[in-house]
């Protein structure tokens, strides 16, 4: 049961982390812009190495609340992924023209 639990709470996580980045990149792949998806290939991992990064960095600096620590960071790298794969798509349609 634990493993369950567990795996749910992974699919969670890697559904909040991954989530906007797929739906901009499937969003701009309907338009015709196939450079968003080969990004996904950058992207995807970059965030969870942001997000474990962020993470250790705050259990060493001993955050006075983790979990709060952890949710904000979880938010932004999921953000910032999305805005940087659509950066990536716009860069790619200014350097095919």
């Amino acid at each position: 049961m634990k493993l369950l639990h567990a795996l749910i709470l992974l699919a969670a996580f890697l559904c909040i982390v991954w989530g906007p980045a797929v739906v901009i990149a499937r969003r701009l792949f309907r338009r015709g812009e196939y450079a968003a998806m080969r990004g996904l290939r950058f992207v995807l991992p970059a965030q969870l190495v942001v997000v474990l990064s962020l993470a250790v960095a705050g259990e060493f600096l001993e955050v006075g609340n983790p979990a709060a620590m952890l949710v904000a960071v979880i938010a932004a790298t999921s953000a910032l992924g999305a805005l940087g794969l659509m950066a990536l798509a716009a860069w790619a349609r200014v350097r095919r023209r």
